[in-house]
């Protein structure tokens, strides 16, 4: 029996709609995000809505956009995923100056060597991409840059005619209410009254339907006539489902630094070593 199998027979029927093998794929780009736990859902959204063309605003180590590149790359589903970022960080993402030409160059290079063709990094403003995406061709957008109320608002309002008429726009930390974070704010303006879902857990995910969606599990999910029942319960399958990854992430933090402090002169070698890797 396939790993996974035995969890989908075990929830309930109108759950199983929500939850599939996708769900369970382990992301391959494991870097600190707090994005992690959003990697199953991810995959389960990609697998329903099979965008041709995903756009991430906001991209920093790439955690999510592997994950959309990924899961495009397994399902053999004909897509592209374009990642756009200055990767100089913000007032929310700390500011990386110092480190963020090496943290584009390590996705550079991981997109490279697995995703040729699926992923691709636009170093520049969003509003400079705007240029390199036809009209009405998103169906998938990723708003995940500065958090300010107006940022998050205006992110989204200026790509909506870039979105296609089924595109789905996805929202980061729509639970954070700190440092000025005003996503929590903007979310339910913008989905009031529409085909929407918010996940709770990993500072929360706002999932909106832009357009119309073809009859299937994602507009199932997203129809505001769905129970609350079932809705609290998909949010704590996939809460259990992305709490696994962060504890993957954990164990292998730990682990390294327990090697690290065992073999000291071999970190020292791996640091000498990483502003010559291609």
């Amino acid at each position: 029996m396939p790993k996974g199998t035995a969890v989908i027979q075990i929830v309930g029927a109108p759950l199983q709609k929500f939850i599939s093998m996708a769900s369970f794929v382990m992301p391959q780009w494991i870097v600190p995000s707090g994005w992690l736990e959003h990697g199953p859902f991810a995959f389960w959204l990609i697998e329903q809505l099979r965008p041709r063309l995903t756009v991430e605003l906001g991209t920093q180590r790439g955690y999510s956009f592997a994950c959309f590149c990924q899961a495009l790359k397994t399902m053999s589903i004909p897509g592209r995923v374009i990642a756009v970022d200055t990767w100089r960080g913000d007032e929310h993402a700390g500011h990386v100056d110092k480190i963020g030409d090496a943290m584009h160059r390590d996705l550079l290079a991981h997109v490279d060597l697995h995703y040729r063709g699926i992923g691709e990094l636009k170093r520049m403003y969003f509003s400079e991409a705007l240029h390199h995406v036809e009209d009405g061709s998103v169906e998938l957008l990723h708003v995940d840059g500065r958090h300010f109320y107006d940022d998050a608002k205006e992110d989204h309002t200026t790509w909506i005619r870039k979105l296609a008429p089924s595109a789905v726009v996805l929202f980061h930390d729509t639970q954070v209410r700190t440092h000025g974070f005003g996503v929590y704010r903007y979310w339910p303006e913008v989905s009031q009254g529409r085909p929407s879902f918010e996940f709770k857990h990993g500072n929360g995910l706002g999932v909106l339907q832009h357009g119309d969606l073809p009859p299937g599990p994602l507009m199932d999910l997203l129809s505001p006539s769905l129970d609350e029942r079932t809705r609290d319960e998909a949010r704590q399958i996939y809460a259990r489902l992305g709490g696994g990854i962060n504890d993957h992430y954990e164990f292998q933090h730990y682990k390294q630094r327990y090697e690290d402090r065992k073999n000291p002169l071999k970190k020292i070698a791996k640091e000498i070593a990483r502003p010559f890797k291609k």
